[in-house]
């Protein structure tokens, strides 16, 4: 075998802490095993099956592609049980075998399912390297092959003695036919629907989490800087908006939105279109992107030439309202008084009839997280989340927290950052500076 690195190691590569040592997987141990272990014990449940792209890649640490864009057909699951000498397992549809052999997950039980692609095996010819060990060893090994996914989820589950036990399911992403394959397969177990435990999870990011979301937020940030940069008096929106997507794709990333809008066009998120932005305008931007399966969200804003007074004005009312609710943050603090704090030094700055409607938001593997949107309480209806949304923000609880501001007829402006809730505090995710931009 040969001691090649990772081919796939370059293209969704994260800077490590020197004091750490190296996480179990090539890509990230981003599952907090302790806090899943915790909660699992509390619950009492035997194993947590991960069903979703995001749970799939929390769990195994590698991401996919045919789980998002097959999003009604294509089934992946990873394996974690609550006991500590038990493996976990990946359940790898056909169309993934590449890529987690590329990845490398700390997870090394692998099981398959279906029919397999067109392959020629030369006698003689054998792997070469850690990919493609993994690569044959899903392809030719037919004891770990079933003829559906929730067989081979079954038969990953019967190995390990947990056919009987609870099951915590993420139900999210189980068609109705497969998880009717999984309850025929496991008549003695009880199945538990558990997203909202993968949720309360996932909260509290891992330092591997964060590192990931630091890799986002940089690209994300450079994506945003350069096409900032390209707004000028006569730009066009959308070409203004390929400078965004462009500089995402060489970063590796996937954009998901850029919401660049300019004048009176600029008072919500509207998409950009073949509108030129002129002097004398406002323009705005809210952007998202995800950089192998961790999110980024960012928002800034801007004038062509110089603002007027009433463009100031709404800016620094913006500016004061966000550092007020950014002041609010720290474990222990509810989104609704961070909420309120932002609301009041918006109105505070000069503009009484503003009325903003939350702070932000959670974000992580999804772009809303528990606990959702900063705002006032609403329900949750979830055994495992508590049942109000408003609850106290726990350490390394990572938010965006945005200030968007709007006058109809006129145009508007946001601030948004991301950071991670410290015990006494906060700290910035990426630095992100968020100045009025003036563009010539």
């Amino acid at each position: 075998m040969s001691n090649e690195p990772n081919p796939g190691r370059e293209f969704c590569r994260f800077e490590k802490s020197s004091s750490r040592p190296l996480p179990k997987g090539d890509f990230g141990m981003y599952l907090n095993e302790d806090r899943a272990r915790g909660f699992m014990e509390e619950h009492n449940i035997d194993t947590l099956v991960a069903s979703t792209p995001e749970n799939v890649t929390y769990v195994a640490g590698t991401w996919g592609w045919s789980n998002k864009v097959y999003v009604y057909s294509v089934h992946m699951f990873a394996v974690f049980p609550r006991d500590t000498g038990t493996s976990p397992a990946m359940i790898v549809p056909g169309q993934e075998v590449t890529y987690v052999s590329m990845q490398q997950s700390w997870i090394k039980d692998l099981y398959t399912f279906g029919g397999r692609s067109a392959l020629i095996q030369p006698p003689g010819v054998t792997a070469q390297t850690p990919e493609e060990e993994t690569f044959l060893g899903l392809y030719n090994n037919d004891a770990r092959r079933e003829k559906s996914p929730g067989a081979a989820l079954a038969l990953a589950l019967r190995e390990r003695g947990l056919d009987k036990g609870r099951i915590a399911l993420d139900q999210e992403r189980i068609m109705p036919n497969v998880r009717a394959q999984i309850e025929e397969a496991l008549p003695g177990a009880e199945l538990i629907d558990a997203s909202g435990l993968f949720r309360l999870i996932r909260m509290v990011k891992s330092p591997d989490e964060i590192e990931a979301m630091r890799a986002a937020a940089a690209l994300n940030e450079k994506a945003c800087i350069a096409a900032s940069e390209a707004v000028a008096d006569g730009a066009v929106e959308r070409e203004v908006a390929s400078v965004f997507a462009a500089e995402v794709g060489r970063g590796g990333g996937k954009w998901q939105w850029f919401h660049l809008c300019s004048g009176r066009r600029s008072v919500a998120i509207f998409p950009p279109t073949d509108k030129k932005i002129a002097k004398g305008e406002m323009w705005k931007f809210d952007a998202g992107l995800h950089l192998c399966n961790y999110q980024a969200d960012t928002g800034w804003g801007g004038v062509v030439g110089e603002p007027t007074k009433e463009q100031s004005d709404l800016w620094k009312a913006t500016e004061a309202g966000f550092e007020a609710g950014l002041a609010e943050v720290k474990a222990g603090a509810l989104g609704s008084t961070i909420y309120k704090a932002m609301l009041a030094a918006s109105q505070g700055g000069g503009f009484p009839e503003h009325n903003g409607n939350f702070a932000g938001h959670a974000i992580g593997l999804e772009q809303r997280e528990v606990p959702y949107v900063l705002t006032n309480p609403f329900p949750q209806n979830s055994e495992f989340l508590p049942p109000s949304s408003d609850f106290p923000l726990e350490t390394g609880t990572t938010l965006c927290l945005e200030n968007p501001m709007q006058i109809f007829g006129m145009g508007g402006t946001q601030i948004e950052k991301t950071v991670i809730v410290t015990e006494t505090g906060y700290e910035f995710v990426y630095p992100q500076e968020r100045k009025l931009w003036v563009s010539s």
